[in-house]
């Protein structure tokens, strides 16, 4: 929608008739609202108030009052939900609220006591949407109505918002169960009031937020034991308690156990209670029995709760506890279990004498006695979750119990012979290198020979002939030595890393 457009628009609109433009402004704001922008439907919004305002005077200098709260109570709508401006939503339901007192004024003058109290209520409800909790205006209208010519209840509508109030105060939700139950009957049939009651309606909703935000609830928890070890033709006890670990009270509370047709029962499934206070528990037992086993597979079971109850406002919480999960196995589990470790035990020992047969050397020492503390602990375990009925635990313990002994098994021989050829190859280097040291010592008494005679060489006189002959002996000598030398250095070098 472009600038121009706009202007044009909001000027046609300050031409029409105010009731035309006003409708057709709350039409140009729906349409907007759903296909222009959030800048356009905030401008649109702004206008259609501002013509709200403006029509509700119009209307008031004619003395149509009820017709300008109207307007004003749609402007707080708009205020309220479009623009997000609080300040006018507030401006608009209070002065709404003034203009429907000064309309009850008139019924009340005119004796019509149902009409004037029904504008009164509506208008003090009106008030609650802003938290304004001023009852004075009706404290006085009080004493000045004539209930007695009242055909609709006046007596009961005129209670309606100190009701409210009181509610909140007293945190009381018995009260505001009490002024919706009257609101709820007796406005609607007030002519002038009913056009207002989608307001009132959320102004009931806003004081019974503000209330729940001081209302201690109740919470209904469930705890079941049900035997862990349970065989398939087995009579068991199962014991169910319910408990209220919120902070409120819980009214009229009803429960029922769902067990499985399957199952026999001795003792009943329902009960009910008249209150539960915090921390109250209720308890119940029943005696079951699993069904003989059909298959030679383990049979899973499902209990349920059901369980109702009201909160202190009155309103019936229902709620599906569980399902709880009742297994029965051909074989007691706790058995079984035994058998199983007593098994894997019965392997750590053999392997244990298997080890104890051998003459380790001391390098295998610390990985035999990790590997032995490790299975012990693995078995330990296994037997604490038997005695605390933790099964499904146990069965991944014996998997790892498992692979340590079948891979201590399967490597142990191949570790000691691979250690065993290592081992031989290092003492048969050493022996290399005690040779190649001895021819070493040897080299060097050669050498120093050699130097002694180049040095009577040198002292003689030769012929050039031998002068070179001797030369290459020397050099070749010195490169013997050299190379003798460094194979006895990668010798060592590789006795090192072998041990």
């Amino acid at each position: 929608m472009s600038e121009d457009f706009k202007l044009e628009l909001f000027e046609r609109l300050d031409k029409l008739p105010m009731n035309q433009a006003v409708a057709e402004a709350l039409q140009i704001l729906e349409r907007i609202r759903t296909e222009g922008s959030p800048e356009e439907a905030n401008q649109a919004a702004k206008h259609a108030v501002e013509l709200l305002w403006l029509n509700s005077e119009r209307m008031r200098d004619s003395k149509s009052l009820k017709n300008a709260a109207s307007q004003l109570a749609t402007a707080y709508t708009i205020a309220y939900e479009v623009l997000d401006d609080k300040e006018m939503a507030k401006k608009s339901i209070l002065q709404a609220a003034e203009y429907l007192i000064q309309a009850a004024n008139e019924y009340l003058i005119w004796e019509d006591v149902d009409s004037g109290t029904g504008m009164l209520t509506t208008a003090s409800l009106l008030k609650f949407l802003v938290d304004d909790y001023d009852l004075s205006l009706i404290e006085s209208k009080k004493a000045t109505i004539n209930f007695g010519r009242s055909i609709l209840g006046a007596d009961q509508m005129i209670e309606i918002p100190e009701l409210l109030a009181q509610s909140i105060y007293k945190v009381d939700p018995s009260m505001l169960n009490k002024a919706k139950q009257w609101c709820l009957s007796l406005l609607p049939r007030v002519k002038d009031a009913a056009e207002f009651m989608e307001l009132i309606n959320k102004s009931l909703m806003h004081v019974e937020q503000q209330l729940s935000k001081s209302i201690a609830f109740p919470d209904i928890k469930s705890i079941v034991e049900i035997p862990k070890d349970l065989v398939l033709g087995q009579e068991f006890m199962a014991n169910f308690k319910l408990k209220n670990i919120g902070e409120g009270n819980a009214k009229d509370v009803s429960y029922s156990i769902d067990i499985p047709t399957e199952l026999r029962i001795i003792g009943t499934t329902k009960d009910s209670i008249a209150e539960m206070k915090p921390g109250d528990e209720v308890e119940k037992n029943l005696e079951l029995t699993i069904p003989e086993a059909e298959t030679a597979t383990d049979q899973e079971y499902k209990i349920r709760i059901s369980l109702s109850f009201k909160d202190i406002v009155g309103n019936m919480q229902t709620q599906t506890l569980g399902p709880f999960s009742l297994v029965a196995g051909t074989v007691s589990k706790s058995e079984e279990t035994e058998k199983a470790i007593n098994t894997h035990k019965e392997a750590l020992s053999a392997l244990s004498s298997r080890i104890a047969g051998i003459t380790l050397p001391n390098v295998f020492q610390p990985f035999i006695n990790g590997m032995t503390d490790l299975a012990s602990d693995i078995l330990n375990k296994c037997k604490t979750y038997r005695e605390t009925e933790e099964y499904k635990l146990i069965p991944a313990l014996l998997k790892v119990f498992e692979d340590l002994i079948s891979k201590t098994n399967e490597t142990m021989p191949d570790a000691i012979a691979n250690y065993e050829s290592e081992k031989q190859q290092f003492d048969d280097l050493k022996e290399t290198l005690n040779a190649l040291t001895n021819k070493v010592d040897e080299l060097d008494q050669y050498a120093k020979k050699i130097q002694d005679i180049a040095q009577l060489i040198n002292e003689t006189e030769l012929t050039d002939e031998g002068q070179i002959l001797v030369k290459r002996a020397i050099q070749e000598l010195n490169d013997a030595s050299k190379s003798l030398t460094e194979t006895v250095s990668q010798t060592k070098e590789l006795t090192e890393e072998k041990s």
